[in-house]
């Protein structure tokens, strides 16, 4: 029994050290937390779970990560890669009164190449000046993002269950896929390719300027377009349902079809579903 004891309070103290701030004050322990954003970055790669993270960008020439709460936050640079990258160790989850850490990660204005985002569980958002990027692609489990004022020539998201709302995002091409997951964009301009499962997808755009192809299973899809806007629509489903708002010249409307010309026709709209619902309006 005394033996059973001893252990028993061995691991307790283990555990105490895990998960206080005495495990920071090992010198190896420690992380690096900054690195320069040279002219040889091509991309800056975000990995984050169960955390709550801001990016924030400004008029900088470094990032840097400020970690408040338990886990451990790195920023290494890897040839023309900076990793930015939050873990929790298995220690941490044991004090279940932890409140949820917080992280920002700061970076430059003026970087304009290439980021990755990778959202397990949590929440990442952005703050402060607008960012122009050559390509943005943005991963999401179980999480949530929120973006606002994003330029990326390409702009590729790939989600779950997770949720996704972007508050303007003008990009040359989009590629959007989710399973049950939410993607809810605000001011969306460019071309769109996107793919829902049972998940929603909810689009609004000021201006068409590029042709638009979404497809979805049992998901739901809203496209929120301009009055008047140019398009022609293509839709073809089985057993679920397009519901048009637009007046439309040419119009064909038969089983398993809606066809039609709104405007000038210029750009295509092409719509497939399985069980799903598409509305235009």
């Amino acid at each position: 029994m005394k033996r059973i004891f001893i252990i028993f309070i061995c691991l307790i103290a283990l555990y105490l050290l895990m998960t206080s701030n005495v495990r920071n004050l090992i010198p190896f322990g420690k992380s690096e937390t900054e690195a320069e954003v040279s002219k040889h970055i091509d991309l800056i790669d975000i990995q984050v779970s169960s955390s709550s993270t801001t990016v924030v960008v400004e008029d900088r020439k470094d990032i840097k990560a400020e970690l408040s709460g338990k886990g451990d936050v790195s920023v290494k640079k890897s040839g023309d890669t900076i990793h930015v990258k939050y873990n929790r160790q298995w220690y941490d989850g044991f004090n279940f009164l932890n409140q949820t850490p917080k992280l920002k990660i700061y970076i430059p204005e003026d970087y304009e190449k290439s980021m990755a985002i990778d959202v397990g569980s949590g929440y990442l958002n952005f703050r402060g000046s607008s960012i122009k990027l050559d390509e943005l692609n943005v991963h999401v489990g179980s999480g949530k993002v929120d973006l606002r004022d994003i330029e990326a020539k390409e702009y590729t998201h790939n989600g779950s269950s997770g949720m996704i709302e972007i508050n303007g995002l003008l990009t040359e091409k989009g590629s959007v896929k989710m399973s049950s997951g939410i993607v809810k964009i605000r001011d969306y301009q460019g071309a769109l390719d996107a793919e829902v499962s049972s998940g929603q997808l909810d689009i609004q755009m000021d201006k068409i300027v590029d042709d638009i192809n979404l497809e979805a299973s049992s998901g739901h899809i809203k496209l929120d377009l301009p009055d008047h806007a140019d398009f022609t629509l293509k839709g073809n489903y089985s057993s679920g349902y397009i519901d048009n708002d637009f007046p439309l010249t040419d119009k064909v409307v038969e089983k398993n079809k809606v066809e039609g010309v709104s405007g000038s026709g210029k750009h295509n709209i092409t719509i497939k579903l399985s069980s799903g619902i598409a509305k235009i309006y």
